[in-house]
C-alpha cells in the first residue's frame, strides 16, 4: 500500500469519526424499522432491564427482583470512581458516529430483549432517545423512575417551601432541573412512560400522578460491636456529595456551637468516597445526620439506620407517619438541630433506645421482600398479568 493511499484512507476514517449524530441516525433509521417489522426479537419472559448511570442502587434492585423470580438485569451507562458493578456496561465513545453505533448494537443485542425497561433518572441508552419510539413499536413497557433534581422545578419548590428547600443553596450551576437534558428527559417521560415512579414522596409536588416507590434497604449485615473512640469523642457522620442541598454548613455550625459548650464531638463529613468506604465509616458512628432540607430522608439515611446508627433527618409534617415517629429516626429542623443533638448527648439512655430500634425499624419500613414483589407487580400490571 502506497504512502499516499494510506494517508487517503486515514483522512477518510477521520472524516467518518466526525459525522454528525443526526446523519448517522438518519442512516440507521431504515435498518431500525426493518428490524421492527421483519426481525422483531422475542422478549425474555417476565424480564426487566434497569438502565442508569453507574451507581450501586439499581445494581442491588435487580438482585432483589431476581429473588422475587424475575429475569432482571442492570445496564450502566458510563463509568464511576465510586462503583463498577453492572450486568452490562456501555461506555460511550467521544466520537458521535461510533457512539451511535455502540447504542445501536447494545439496543438490538440487549435492550430490545426485555419486556420492560426501567429508566432510573429517566436515563436512556442513547443520548438522543432514538430508541424510545422503537421500544413502543416493539410492545415493550417503559417505567421512568425519577430520583432527584432531574424531575424537580426550582421555582415551584421555592414557592411551595420558602422557609426550607434544597433549592435555596443549589450545588449545581446551572441547576440540574434547568438543564436542557433534564427538560428533554421530562418530555420523554410524558411521551413514552407507561408508569412513573418517584423515590421520595416530596417529589410528588412535581409529579402528582407518580407512584411513590422507595429505596430498597441495603444488604449489609448488622455491624459488630463498635470500637470505642480513643478520645471518647461522640462520633457524628454526615454523608453527602451535595453540601448545599443537604444543609451541611448549618450542620457544621451546630457542631461547632456544641464543641464551644464543651461537648466532645468528632464530626466526619464523607464525600466523594467509594460506597464500601462509606459503609465502614457509618459502622462506628454514634449518630448520623443527613437530608436536613429536602423534606424527606433518602438512601444515605436508610444505610446508616441499617447499620444500627440513629439518624437525624428532616421530614415534612405532611409526609410524617406513625411508623416514622416510632422508628430509630430522630427528627429535627435546621433551627432545632443543635438542641436536638444536645438533648441526646445529655440523655444517652434515650439515644441507646433509638439505637436499639434503628436497624429493625428501617428494615420494616423498607422491607425488600415486600418492595420487590410490589415492583414486580407494577411490571406485571403494565403487561396485563396482574
Amino acid at each position: 500500500m502506497s504512502v499516499r493511499f494510506r494517508k487517503l484512507v486515514g483522512r477518510m476514517a477521520s472524516a467518518v469519526l466526525f459525522v454528525p449524530d443526526r446523519v448517522m441516525l438518519t442512516m440507521l433509521r431504515p435498518l431500525n424499522w426493518a428490524m421492527v417489522s421483519l426481525f422483531p426479537p422475542r422478549p425474555l419472559s417476565n424480564s426487566v432491564l434497569h438502565i442508569s448511570y453507574m451507581v450501586h442502587i439499581p445494581y442491588h434492585a435487580v438482585r432483589h427482583l431476581r429473588a422475587a423470580g424475575m429475569r432482571a438485569d442492570y445496564l450502566a451507562i458510563g463509568r464511576s470512581p465510586h462503583w463498577d458493578r453492572a450486568d452490562y456496561n456501555l461506555v460511550p465513545s467521544p466520537y458521535s458516529p461510533v457512539r451511535v453505533l455502540q447504542e445501536f448494537r447494545m439496543f438490538w443485542r440487549v435492550v430490545a430483549r426485555y419486556e420492560t425497561v426501567h429508566a432510573h433518572f429517566m436515563y436512556t441508552l442513547s443520548q438522543e432517545g432514538w430508541e424510545l419510539p422503537i421500544l413502543k413499536r416493539l410492545g415493550r413497557r417503559l417505567v421512568v423512575h425519577f430520583r432527584g433534581c432531574e424531575a424537580r422545578d426550582r421555582d415551584r419548590n421555592m414557592a411551595l417551601h420558602p422557609d426550607v428547600s434544597i433549592c435555596q443553596d443549589c450545588d449545581h450551576r446551572p441547576p440540574i432541573c434547568q438543564l436542557p437534558q433534564s427538560a428533554r428527559r421530562r418530555e420523554w417521560a410524558r411521551r413514552y412512560a407507561d408508569a412513573v415512579l418517584v423515590t421520595t414522596p416530596d417529589m410528588k409536588d412535581f409529579n402528582p400522578d407518580a407512584i411513590h416507590f422507595p429505596f430498597f434497604a441495603p444488604d449489609n449485615p448488622p455491624p459488630g460491636e463498635r470500637q470505642k473512640a480513643p478520645d471518647s469523642a461522640f462520633r457524628i457522620v454526615h454523608v453527602t456529595n451535595q453540601p448545599g442541598i443537604e444543609g451541611t454548613r448549618h450542620i457544621e455550625r451546630a457542631i461547632d456551637s456544641l464543641r464551644r459548650k464543651g461537648w466532645p464531638v468528632r464530626f466526619t463529613w464523607i464525600h466523594g468516597r467509594p460506597h464500601d468506604e462509606v459503609i465502614r465509616a457509618l459502622a462506628d458512628a454514634d449518630l448520623a445526620i443527613g437530608k436536613m432540607k429536602m423534606g424527606y430522608y433518602a438512601n444515605a439515611q436508610i444505610e446508616s439506620m441499617a447499620m444500627g446508627v440513629p439518624t437525624v433527618t428532616f421530614v415534612r409534617e405532611d409526609l410524617m407517619t406513625d411508623e416514622l415517629r416510632e422508628s430509630g429516626f430522630i427528627f429535627a429542623t435546621l433551627a432545632t438541630l443543635e438542641s436536638t443533638i444536645e438533648h441526646y448527648l445529655s440523655h444517652p439512655d434515650e439515644l441507646a433506645a433509638k439505637r436499639a430500634r434503628a436497624r429493625s425499624s428501617i428494615l420494616a419500613l423498607h422491607d425488600n421482600t415486600v418492595l420487590s414483589r410490589r415492583l414486580a407487580g407494577v411490571y406485571a400490571e403494565l403487561h396485563g398479568r396482574a
